[in-house]
């Protein structure tokens, strides 16, 4: 019985410090509400081409996150009103102010983990334009 308690004691003070070492270097920082608008929308319309595959699904557009759009707000804004070859435009379907929240919520995406299937997982296409 004392070594079940004295294995309790360890585990109950190890555990804590293991659960906050997986969480990363960095705590979270809440999202603004226009990062959760943008976040709300990026789901709706842009997850479908552009979110992390899943098992099953492929990825049609490349994986978006912070380094890519930082310092190319503009670009990424124009881009996203009026399309590319490969992606419509959505002038008509957004409102400037949910574009604007898309590429503040893409700020805080950090970039996606590269793994032994390709550089955002399976199906992942990358860059496409």
């Amino acid at each position: 019985m004392k070594r079940f308690r004295w294995a309790l004691a360890v585990f109950l003070t190890i555990f804590p410090i293991a659960a906050r070492a997986q969480e990363g270097g960095a705590a979270k920082v809440p999202l603004t509400s226009a990062q959760k608008l943008g976040q709300r929308v990026f789901e709706q319309r842009c997850g479908i081409c552009h979110a992390p595959a899943r098992p099953g699904f492929q990825m049609y557009g490349p994986a978006l996150y912070k380094d890519l759009v930082n310092g190319n707000e503009d670009a990424i804004k124009e881009m996203i009103r009026t399309g590319t070859a490969k992606m419509p435009g959505f002038k008509f379907g957004l409102d400037p102010s949910e574009i604007d929240a898309i590429v503040e919520y893409l700020k805080t995406v950090p970039k996606p983990v590269k793994n032994a299937e390709g550089p955002a997982g399976p199906g992942a296409m990358g860059p496409i334009d």
